[in-house]
C-alpha cells in the first residue's frame, strides 16, 4: 500500500479577464484550491501503520466550499472535530509515494462578524467556549497583569478588546527573526514584543479572556495581493472577540500593523483569505494519539501512533471569477 503525497491546491477569485480587479473589502471572491504535502519523505519502514489528518477548508457565515473532491491511494474519509473543524483522515501500512490530493472551489466574502442572534447555545460559536486558558495562552501573571493595565477605567468589553487590539498593534513588530517566534505563546509575545500573525492574536486573545471576554482563534491561508495564481508561501491567522452587543467581531492585528491601517482590520476582514481551522490545543477526529495540536493548518501524521516530524504543504492559488 502506499502514502500519497497530500495536495490542496488554493485558488483565489480572479475577476474576468480584462476587467478590474474585485474590491477585497466589498466583493464577493472565488478560489479553486489544492494543497500538496510529499508523506513520501516520511521514514516509514515497511508494515509499519501510518495516520494521516490534514485540514480541509471551512464552511463559515463568510465562506462556502462550493465543491471538493480527494484523491488518495488509501480509503479515507471526512470528519468533524468538537470544534466543527473539518479533516481529510486516512490511515495506511508502509512507505508513502505519490500524491494524496484535495481540490475545493471556495466562495469567500469580506467579514464583519457573526451577529449575536444568528449564535446558538452549545455551538461552536457559543462564547462560553472560550474563556478557558490554552497552554500556550495562560490568563494570569504578566497578561491579566498588561490587560488590567491597558483597560483600566473603560466602561465595557468593547472598549477593553479595542484597547487591548490598540496595544497590540502599537507595541508589537512582525519581525520573523531569531527563534521562539511563531508558536503563538502570548507570554512570549509579551514580553519581546514581536512575531508572526500567531504571536499577535495569541496575545490579544489572552488579553481580552483575562478580562472574562471570549476570544477565539482562526487560521488559513492569504491569497497574495499581486498575480492571479502562485505558490503560497505560509498559513496566515487572525482572531475574533466576542462582544455583548455585536456578538463574534473580526480582528487581525498583524495586518493592520503591517499595512498601517489599524482602524480597517478591527470589525472587519478583505476576502484575501481561505479559512481552514478554528481554536487552538485541538484533538481531531478521530483523536490523535499524541497531545492536542497547537493550530491545524499543516498535515499532521501519526507514525505506529507517535507523531512524525513536520510536513509543510505546498499550496497553490489561482483566482477565479466570482460565481464561475
Amino acid at each position: 500500500m502506499r502514502i500519497a503525497a497530500m495536495s490542496l491546491l488554493l485558488t483565489a477569485v480572479v475577476a474576468a479577464p480584462g476587467s478590474a480587479r474585485a474590491d477585497v473589502w466589498k466583493d464577493r471572491a472565488r478560489y479553486r484550491l489544492e494543497y500538496r504535502v510529499d508523506l513520501s519523505a516520511l521514514a516509514v519502514r515497511p508494515g509499519q501503520h501510518v495516520r494521516v489528518w490534514v485540514p480541509y477548508p471551512a464552511t463559515t457565515t463568510d465562506q462556502t466550499v462550493v465543491s471538493g473532491e480527494v484523491e488518495a491511494p488509501w480509503p479515507y474519509r471526512l470528519t468533524r472535530d468538537a470544534g466543527g473543524n473539518q479533516m481529510v483522515y486516512l490511515e495506511g501500512d508502509g512507505p508513502a509515494s505519490g500524491p494524496l490530493i484535495v481540490r475545493a472551489v471556495v466562495d469567500r466574502s469580506p467579514s464583519h462578524g457573526i451577529a449575536k442572534s444568528a449564535i446558538t447555545a452549545g455551538t461552536p460559536e457559543d462564547p462560553q467556549r472560550y474563556h478557558t486558558p490554552l497552554r500556550l495562552i495562560p490568563l494570569d501573571g504578566v497578561i491579566r497583569q498588561t490587560a488590567e493595565q491597558e483597560s483600566k477605567g473603560l466602561p465595557d468589553d468593547d472598549a477593553k478588546a479595542h484597547a487591548f487590539y490598540d496595544y497590540v498593534v502599537r507595541t508589537m513588530s512582525y519581525d520573523k527573526s531569531g527563534e521562539g517566534w511563531g508558536r503563538g505563546d502570548a507570554v512570549w509575545a509579551c514580553a519581546n514584543k514581536r512575531g508572526n500573525c500567531t504571536d499577535f492574536h495569541s496575545l490579544f486573545i489572552g488579553m481580552a479572556m483575562s478580562e472574562g471576554i471570549a476570544a477565539r482563534f482562526h487560521i488559513g491561508f492569504p491569497i497574495p495581493a499581486s498575480g492571479d495564481e502562485g505558490e503560497i508561501p505560509g498559513y496566515h491567522c487572525w482572531a475574533e472577540f466576542y462582544s455583548p452587543t455585536r456578538g463574534w467581531v473580526p480582528i487581525d492585528a498583524s495586518e493592520a500593523k503591517k499595512s498601517g491601517k489599524t482602524e480597517a482590520y478591527f470589525g472587519a476582514l478583505p476576502d484575501d483569505r481561505i479559512q481552514f481551522s478554528l481554536g487552538r490545543d485541538l484533538r481531531l477526529e478521530p483523536p490523535q494519539d499524541g497531545p492536542p495540536l497547537n493550530y491545524f493548518v499543516y498535515p499532521y501524521v501519526e507514525i505506529d501512533g507517535a507523531p512524525a516530524p513536520d510536513l509543510k504543504p505546498s499550496v497553490h492559488f489561482a483566482r477565479l471569477p466570482a460565481g464561475a
